[in-house]
């Protein structure tokens, strides 16, 4: 099976800072071994330790939501250096200039350019990867360090982001769910320190994970 839809936006959280190099390696090295087209694959870094300064700088110092908005936006541009530097993979700062196979965003320049969204910590990475994924008419994947979300114990194969977004609390951005249903846009969660699953997702193979569906 091939990858359906040739753009997808895989956010990559700060949580598997330790293991998500080799991940993004694995990802290419299969991919280029596809017999089928290669697709523009856009990593979309979480904020990981970079970001969580950042907030802790804004409990204990007061700083302005729009300087912990924007710090945080450096932080994610911070992770996205790490992760170019440790795997190879190039960088991109422009939606517009796409190419097939994986890149890393660079958001910084992007969200100042456009600023799309509201400067909240219920509003971060998972958020920005779904307003890309929006923009490009991509796939979007959210690759963590759990196996899905978590309803009453039990990890789920599939949940409503409405019902999603009257839990609060979960694996994903808090308002997340909300964008998600706003643009009719599925996201699937996968553990990322389990590279074959992140394979199978964006093969839209059947995977251990669970799939927020927006587009009901």
């Amino acid at each position: 099976m091939g990858i359906a839809k040739s753009r997808v936006v895989l956010k990559v959280g700060g949580s598997l800072m330790d293991n998500a190099p080799e991940l993004l390696i694995y990802l290419q090295e299969e991919l280029k071994l596809r017999s089928v087209s290669t697709p523009s694959v856009l990593i979309v870094p979480g904020g990981g330790v970079f970001a969580d300064s950042i907030r802790n700088l804004h409990e204990k110092e007061g700083i302005s939501d729009d300087a912990a908005h924007w710090m945080a936006i450096l932080g994610m541009e911070q992770y996205a250096y790490y992760l170019a530097d440790k795997s190879g993979i190039r960088t991109t700062d422009d939606l517009s200039r796409l190419t097939l196979g994986i890149s890393i965003l660079m958001p910084y320049r992007l969200l100042r350019s456009m600023d799309p969204l509201p400067h909240s910590w219920n509003v971060t990475s998972d958020c920005i990867a779904a307003w890309i994924a929006s923009i490009l008419d991509a796939r979007l994947v959210k690759v963590t360090d759990v196996d899905g979300v978590l309803i009453n114990g039990k990890i789920v194969a599939t949940v409503d982001a409405a019902k999603l977004k009257e839990m609060g609390e979960s694996c994903v951005d808090k308002m997340l769910p909300e964008l998600l249903i706003k643009d009719s846009r599925d996201c699937m969660v996968i553990n990322g320190n389990y590279p074959e699953r992140v394979l199978a997702a964006l093969e839209e193979k059947a995977v251990r994970g669970t799939l927020i569906k927006g587009n009901i």
